[in-house]
């Protein structure tokens, strides 16, 4: 099964950036492209509490409100992608951050 994570920030909770962090170092989710925040595989119930508890845990007290989805394994599905890849040359202008040179 794969389950999606919305969150749903305003400016007086804490900064995406710190919440990232602190949802990394707890879970080991990173952000992801595509229309939702985070996304995880599960395979038993075991699974999906386990990490919905860390992740519940990481938001605690943050102000931060999340939904969560989750569907069943579909042939169509695209792994997400981590944001922001990984640069893979030295030129830091290059990065998809910095959008399109000419």
């Amino acid at each position: 099964m794969h389950t999606f994570i919305d969150l749903y920030f305003s400016p007086e909770n804490v900064s995406p950036l710190d919440l990232a962090a602190k949802i990394r170092e707890r879970t080991g989710l990173e952000f992801v492209i595509g229309p939702h925040d985070l996304a995880f595989e599960w395979a038993t119930v075991e699974e999906f509490r386990g990490m919905l508890g860390r992740l519940h845990g990481a938001l605690a007290g943050s102000g931060v409100l999340y939904r969560v989805e989750t569907v069943r394994d579909e042939p169509t599905f695209v792994a997400p992608i981590p944001w922001p890849p990984p640069i893979r040359d030295s030129d830091p202008a290059r990065h998809p951050a910095y959008g399109r040179r000419s």
